[in-house]
């Protein structure tokens, strides 16, 4: 994925006949500031410091920060954009928990549209509507870590892919 300013999540799956879930990765947002992005933040709650501690994540919440307030009124204003426990119902960050996300996001075009497309792009008001080959794509980023794989995304070509990823590239 590289350097996107965006917030994103991609999985890592066994490269053995199961093809299960076994990592997936957070590509955070960045504070630096970038056209139409607010810079942000990700703050991460860890099963952590008693007996029988995990250190697996708990919660991600991501704070923006109001650049428009800080040139303006030259005040410091970060918000919470959102959680994802509140945002995805999930209290556990583990490689099958985010597999499962990608799977409701499937099946639910609507949801994606109002969670992950939304925050993708910090809440962007003149966003247009996903439409269907985007919509792929961006299953697609989340699916492979390996975009150049062409047995990972069957839905989507690798043309598809390439072309969404150059219209959309970053840095």
């Amino acid at each position: 994925m590289g350097h996107t300013h965006q917030d994103q999540y991609c999985m890592m799956y066994s490269e053995d006949e199961t093809h299960h879930p076994t990592g997936f990765q957070f590509i955070s947002p960045s504070v630096t500031t970038y056209s139409n992005f607010k810079p942000s933040v990700r703050l991460y709650t860890l099963d952590g410091m008693h007996a029988d501690s995990t250190f697996r994540p708990l919660n991600a919440e991501t704070f923006l920060f109001d650049l428009d307030r800080a040139n303006e009124k030259n005040e410091t204003v970060w918000f919470k954009e959102y959680d994802t426990q509140t945002a995805y119902n999930l209290t556990w960050l583990v490689p099958e928990t985010m597999h499962s996300l990608y799977e409701r996001f499937t099946k639910d075009k609507a949801f994606f549209e109002d969670t992950f497309y939304k925050f993708r792009y910090h809440m962007i008001p003149d966003k247009k509507p996903l439409e269907e080959a985007e919509y792929r794509a961006n299953l697609c980023e989340i699916l492979t870590g390996r975009s150049h794989d062409p047995d990972i995304c069957k839905d989507i070509s690798l043309s598809e892919l390439h072309a969404f990823q150059d219209k959309n590239k970053m840095c």
